[in-house]
């Protein structure tokens, strides 16, 4: 059974053993030296299902030789408890960012990026639900989507997640929504420390955005087409350090296919997936157990693809977005702008 989930991940057995015994263990329940085959059963269902997207409960009991009763409560048993995991592993490694990461310590990125802790973006998830609500969860290609807003740290870890925003609600109302609502959950950054967003959440305290009106995605500077003002170089570096959030969604959707579309499970189990899905990520990721790596790359073009080009802000929210700019991180802007030209003998 643990073979299946092997083949399905590119994951090593013992990264899901670990992940059973973490499990396990944050359920305060005795942690037992080997995983009993129901729990085999019920950690390989619900890993599996996800992976190769929604399937019926017959074929799943078809698949793993066992009743379509002991299928259904086995995989719930799983997924309350990899959601449950979510709620520990879904942090900041470090809840301080007192230590810069070596990615932003050396090369290009420093000294302009050290401060730099994370990168936060939206992505729509596909939903299929019923009722009057539905017209609220209509998302900018006319299907229903609703919004996941995450934070993921330099290595490609998440360490906050709201799911559930209707998907005609605009990324910088989501975020102002989320910063009130969920102000005692949210890793806020420390004095000096920022976020790297897209323009659409406004270049706010704590949040560094990157020029408007100036070339940004990375695809503008590809075929020879190098930065040619210094707010073009700062876009071009702010975009290539900000693609790691692009990348861990890219990464989070091809492994789990189920997130390209969740079946009707209704709202509130739909965001549950996402934060499970989450969970499992960061496990892999953190544990090492990855097998092989190039899912990672082909997940790269896919994120870049889906969030390549950037939709075009409605008057009211550019307004709102540019009164809330904030001028000591326009000063900041300018000032990293300012160095990297300098220092790099501009454009290179």
């Amino acid at each position: 059974m643990l073979g299946l989930s092997v083949i399905a991940f590119h994951i090593d057995n013992i990264c899901i053993l670990e992940m059973h015994g973490f499990i396990t263990f944050w359920n305060k329940k005795r942690p037992a030296t080997a995983p009993s085959a129901c729990e085999k059963i019920s950690l390989c269902v619900c890993t599996t299902y996800w992976f190769i997207g929604p399937h019926s409960n017959r074929s799943a009991a078809i698949t793993f030789g066992h009743s379509k009763s002991t299928v259904s409560l086995k995989f719930r048993h799983a997924f309350r408890r990899i959601y449950n995991l979510g709620v520990d592993i879904i942090k900041p490694v470090d809840p301080s960012f007192t230590k810069p990461h070596p990615k932003v310590s050396s090369g290009a990125y420093y000294p302009w990026f050290e401060n730099c802790i994370g990168a936060l973006d939206g992505t729509h998830i596909r939903l299929q639900i019923n009722g009057e609500r539905n017209m609220n969860f209509i998302g900018r290609h006319m299907v229903l989507t609703f919004n996941v807003l995450a934070i993921v740290d330099l290595n490609c870890r998440f360490i906050f997640v709201c799911s559930g925003h209707p998907g005609c609600m605009h990324d910088y109302r989501v975020l102002q929504q989320v910063l009130v609502h969920y102000r005692n959950h949210f890793p806020h950054p420390p004095q000096d420390k920022f976020y790297l967003v897209d323009a659409a959440y406004g270049n706010t305290k704590g949040f560094l955005a990157p020029y408007r009106n100036v070339r940004y995605h990375l695809q503008h500077f590809q075929h020879g087409h190098k930065p040619e003002t210094m707010e073009e170089l700062f876009n071009y570096r702010h975009a290539q350090l900000r693609s790691t959030v692009e990348r861990a969604f890219g990464q989070l959707k091809n492994k789990f296919r189920i997130l390209k579309s969740i079946p009707n499970y209704g709202l509130r189990t739909s965001n549950r997936i996402v934060v499970a899905c989450m969970a499992v990520h960061n496990f892999i990721k953190q544990t090492g157990g990855d097998r092989r790596g190039d899912w990672t790359q082909a997940s790269i073009q896919a994120g870049n693809i889906e969030e390549g080009i950037e939709p075009d802000l409605p008057d009211l929210m550019e307004e709102a977005a540019e009164e809330a700019d904030h001028t000591d991180m326009d000063q900041l802007r300018d000032m990293i702008a300012a160095g990297m030209a300098s220092e790099r003998n501009f454009p290179y």
